[in-house]
């Protein structure tokens, strides 16, 4: 298993709600974390940056498995990208050169 994901997924398992956290989407908005919601099925919330690669490796091979995960389980990926400044202009064009599926929040 994933540990860098298995360790979000435990920690948003053992929580009701997701905390109130202002993000931001890939198009500049703002984005409360309050709104993420999967009508009752299971939320992954993994962090990752363009600098770490075992986070860019791990979801890039859950990437491969997502679809039938998503039609198992329902399950729901935010990927929040904690890359700062300097390079925080490197997330969209690494995302969109991925075709990641995946909901992508900047913190």
């Amino acid at each position: 298993m994933f540990p860098c994901l298995l360790m979000s997924f435990v920690l948003v398992a053992q929580q009701k709600t997701i905390p109130s956290v202002k993000l931001e989407t890939l198009d500049g908005k703002s984005f409360n974390t309050s709104a993420i919601e999967n009508d009752g099925n299971p939320t992954i919330i993994s962090f990752w940056a363009t600098w770490c690669k075992p986070c860019k490796e791990e979801l890039n091979n859950i990437a491969d498995e997502y679809e039938d995960w998503m039609d198992e389980t329902g399950v729901k990926l935010v990927a929040v990208s904690i890359d700062d400044q300097r390079s925080a202009t490197r997330v969209k064009p690494y995302v969109n050169s991925v075709g990641w599926d995946y909901e992508i929040l900047l913190d």
